[in-house]
């Protein structure tokens, strides 16, 4: 019985202290991925490497859905999102 009091009182955490459920830790890693939300284009979707970009974005940067970093550059007159 001592030792059930024992085992018990490890999964508990004293007050004032935060624990983690199981599996928190993935999920913190997959937000921290996704911490940007993503550029949407003209059309409400997420912007992907390759595309056209509007000319007032040039020199900026934008995030796809996966969080990745593209930069709209290129051609001034019709830029494209690229990888920096």
């Amino acid at each position: 019985m001592a030792a059930l009091a024992v085992a018990l009182m490890g999964l508990v955490a004293p007050a004032g202290t935060a624990t983690a459920a199981p599996g928190t830790a993935v999920v913190d890693a997959v937000s921290i991925a996704h911490a940007r939300p993503c550029t949407k284009t003209s059309s409400g979707k997420c912007i992907r490497g390759g595309q056209f970009c509007p000319k007032a974005k040039y020199g900026k940067s934008g995030w796809d859905a996966k969080g990745r970093r593209y930069v709209c550059k290129g051609n001034r007159s019709h830029p494209h999102w690229m990888r920096p």
